[in-house]
């Protein structure tokens, strides 16, 4: 019984797609793991990879001269025999060549480094397929355009493997369906889609090429639909009514119709300690004293290689596969176990309560995510010739990640310079995670000098009653807090201007624009009494206001 076909009707007008500029490679390998495999053979004559599949020996991948004498993966070996006599043949193994997919992938991050995975990574026959998607936005241009980089990536493919060379259909589109659908059926083996072309160059090709299951491609067969085109002239509610939701998903997709993300291959960590355990654990005592076995390997390593941990990563499996993950990052890079030890404890301490454990965790693994050099710290030498200890900067890290730990890292923060020469913003408070990254600032680029800024600052400037020359001079006398002071030395002015791009960018910070409106002019002032104040005008007379006002920003010690 054959199903109807579809009722002929209007056909809807195509959304045009946004313009991005997000460009995709798609890398098709029709015969990966037969010319990658390490069983030596004849380039020019047929070989083919066997294994047992569907109750029978079959070849599961063929080099282009098997493909070219008549064999086809999937074909039992008697038949592949009677047909082609002398054919070439090992047994595969499939884990090795997905391994060498992933090598591959690396080696690729020479052109960009997002390279995911294929999204379809079976055939219509259950076979293994072997694709890599790339994601080149602005990245062609490094090597002379995108014909250019596709260029370099087929060259490299024909030394592949002592000149052996290796077999690659490659396309490049705006989205990840309509590259990974040129890569497969188009006519040629080197596609390029201009951008905001990538309907008119997918509308041409068979329905396979939108990555549907075997099931729709065969219901596609029996309705007469042959190409996207004919698929995308019904409504989409009918074709999901006779389709369901996946189809239309993917046809919208390979329209850059809708988004889809890439599942880009991670490198493996470095710093990684694992322990598989035979029963279930729940309890958290056997948990914590598995961290601590973990903590004591993964310090070993870090200090064989002169490295810091800043980030720690712990992965608990459960017997149903379920992974339960815990990230600690930490303010100083540490190679201390026990420290790292002691975070793990006060972080499952709080979720001691909360840990869904299941019918128990079969597996704990502990990686150092991020890291950086450690050196020791350079003891000091006194006067009388005696080493000087001083205190350790890991001892002060390890109370900011306990502090953290406790309190969460937007309430521990400490002082970082900023680069600006308004007073009050010349230093921010940041997390005490990201002042490690920052706290070369005002080293690298100092605005002003240190010794010229008073030791003692106000939190906000306060106002203050002054007598003094008009209409620059030098203030004689003012009044702060209610106390006269009278002026026996004055130094300045140190002229501050408003910041231009203060009216154009937001602040969130209401009070620094405010006492930022106008230019400044700084007095250092020594009273009567020995005591220094550093105090300002704020606005210059007949150019910015009539009545400036004075404000006291700080002490001298």
């Amino acid at each position: 019984m054959t199903s109807a076909p579809l009722p002929p009707k209007p056909q809807e007008p195509f959304a045009s797609p946004v313009l991005t500029g997000r460009r995709i490679v798609a890398l098709w390998f029709p015969h990966w793991a037969a010319e990658t495999c390490r069983a030596p053979y004849q380039a020019n004559r047929p070989f083919a990879l066997i294994d047992m599949h569907k109750n029978a020996q079959r070849l599961i991948s063929l080099n282009a001269a098997a493909g070219e004498a008549g064999l086809y993966p999937s074909m039992t070996l008697p038949d592949a025999r009677a047909l082609v006599p002398d054919v070439q043949t090992a047994m595969a193994d499939p884990q090795d060549a997905v391994a060498r997919l992933q090598k591959c992938a690396y080696w690729l991050q020479r052109y960009t480094p997002w390279i995911g995975e294929d999204t379809m990574q079976h055939t219509a026959d259950g076979l293994r397929d072997y694709g890599l998607l790339l994601d080149i936005s602005g990245c062609a241009h490094l090597f002379g355009g995108e014909r250019a980089l596709l260029a370099d990536i087929a060259a490299r493919f024909a030394t592949y493997l002592d000149g052996r060379g290796m077999t690659a259909r490659m396309a490049i589109a705006g989205s990840i369906g309509a590259a990974w659908g040129l890569a497969r059926f188009a006519a040629t083996d080197l596609t390029i889609v201009p951008e905001g072309q990538d309907a008119e160059a997918v509308l041409p090709l068979p329905p396979a090429a939108l990555r549907l299951t075997p099931p729709h491609i065969d219901l596609c067969q029996r309705l007469g639909l042959d190409t996207v085109a004919a698929l995308a002239r019904f409504p989409r509610a009918d074709l999901t009514r006779r389709f369901g939701p996946e189809p239309v998903l993917r046809l919208e997709q390979a329209l850059g119709q809708a988004g889809e993300s890439l599942n880009p291959y991670l490198p493996p960590p470095q710093f990684l300690v694992r322990q598989n355990l035979a029963q279930g654990v729940t309890q958290i005592e056997a948990l914590t004293a598995l961290i601590d076995t973990l903590c004591v390997r993964l310090a070993a390593q870090l200090k064989a290689e002169g490295q810091g941990a800043q980030r720690l990563d712990v992965a608990l499996t459960r017997s149903d596969n379920l992974v339960l993950a815990l990230a600690l990052p930490l303010a100083h890079p540490s190679a201390d176990a026990a420290h790292m030890l002691r975070l793990f404890e006060e972080r499952l301490s709080r979720l001691a309560g909360g840990l869904d454990a299941g019918f128990g965790i079969e597996s704990v693994q502990l990686v150092a995510a991020k890291t950086t050099a450690i050196t020791a710290p350079q003891d000091t030498i006194g006067l009388s010739g005696r080493l000087r200890k001083t205190a350790p900067i890991a001892a002060l890290g390890g109370l900011y990640d306990r502090l953290v730990s406790r309190l969460g890292a937007q309430v521990v923060v400490r002082p970082v310079a900023h680069a600006s020469y308004i007073p009050e913003r010349a230093v921010r408070f940041v997390s005490v995670l990201q002042a490690q990254n920052r706290a070369s600032d005002e080293a690298a680029n100092p605005l002003v000098d240190a010794a010229a800024r008073p030791l003692f600052m106000l939190c906000a400037p306060e106002a203050i009653e002054v007598i003094a020359e008009i209409p620059e001079g030098a203030p004689y006398r003012f009044r702060w807090r209610r106390v006269l002071h009278e002026v026996t030395t004055a130094y300045g002015p140190e002229r501050i201007a408003p910041e231009w791009w203060g009216g154009l960018v937001g602040d969130n910070d209401v009070g620094t624009t405010r006492h930022n409106s106008r230019t400044r002019d700084y007095y250092r002032i020594e009273d009567t009494q020995g005591h220094r104040f550093w105090l300002y005008r704020d606005g210059l007379y007949d150019r910015e206001t009539d009545n400036p006002r004075w404000f006291m920003h700080g002490v001298f010690p």
